[in-house]
């Protein structure tokens, strides 16, 4: 991972196709990501965690907070997928921020509802997320389903689904559980690759910047849209949106 690491660091920038060696291709996909190198797109599997239940992720690990993710990995790694991430050109983003009011409100006026600071969301570069999977049909025949994956994720309190765009690259962070501990990727460690609420610090690799991310209660899976809990899905991470890649449509 260390090789990987520091080809990561020189990974070159859009619009340039990154050069990837067929070793450090090798090296991912045996980690559990499959890189594109020339479409600046990464893939890797999951399985469906939830359908009904609130979430806070997208996608974890088996260490994540599979009760509160839509998606759960297996043996995917998180460093291969930042490693990937770099590889297609990823500049990190800026987590969330809350700049306090200057000057803070009375307590009669924070009482009636003023805030105590002001949030400043998310920003910056990322990656377009999309799910697929295959459904058997009662013919027999195999039917191939694409979504956005803010489209499986809806708003309860305002009845849509998440915003559209690209969730932005953040990641992680190397962490140490204690001073005499080996530092660990906190991504790995902890186990949550992709939120869909905001998270400081940012212990995950990419993050949303719907409006509505502060708030963790407001969002759903979108049951109708789904698989069953437990359906092996492919998660495609893209720096552009899919044009013509599964079907006629733009995505």
């Amino acid at each position: 991972m260390f090789a990987l690491a520091l080809l990561a660091l020189a990974a070159p920038q859009e619009p340039a196709a990154p050069s990837v060696s067929p070793e450090v291709l090798a090296e991912l996909k045996r980690l559990g990501v499959a890189l594109h190198p020339g479409e600046r797109r990464i893939e890797f599997l999951a399985k469906v965690c939830q359908d009904r239940d609130p979430l806070e992720f997208l996608i974890v690990n088996e260490h994540g907070k599979k009760h509160e993710a839509l998606f759960r990995t297996e043996n995917v790694s998180a460093q291969a997928l930042n490693t990937a991430m770099l590889l297609c050109g990823a500049q990190q983003g800026e987590n969330v921020s809350y700049i306090p009011v200057e000057p803070p409100p009375t307590k009669e006026e924070y009482e009636a509802g003023a805030p105590l600071s002001v949030m400043v969301p998310a920003s910056g570069d990322g990656f377009y997320i999309y799910a697929t999977w295959e459904t058997l049909r009662e013919d027999g025949d195999k039917e191939t389903f694409l979504y956005r994956a803010e489209d499986l994720v809806v708003n309860v309190d305002r009845d849509r689904p998440y915003h559209r765009g690209q969730f932005i690259y953040l990641g992680s962070r190397f962490i140490k559980p204690h001073k005499d501990a080996a530092e660990m990727f906190a991504a790995d460690a902890i186990g949550n690759y992709v939120a869909l609420i905001y998270r400081k610090p940012a212990n995950h690799l990419l993050g949303g910047n719907d409006l509505d991310a502060t708030n963790q209660y407001a969002w759903y899976p979108n049951m109708f849209l789904l698989p069953e809990i437990g359906a092996t899905v492919k998660i495609i991470l893209s720096r552009k949106k899919l044009v013509n890649v599964y079907n006629q449509y733009q995505f």
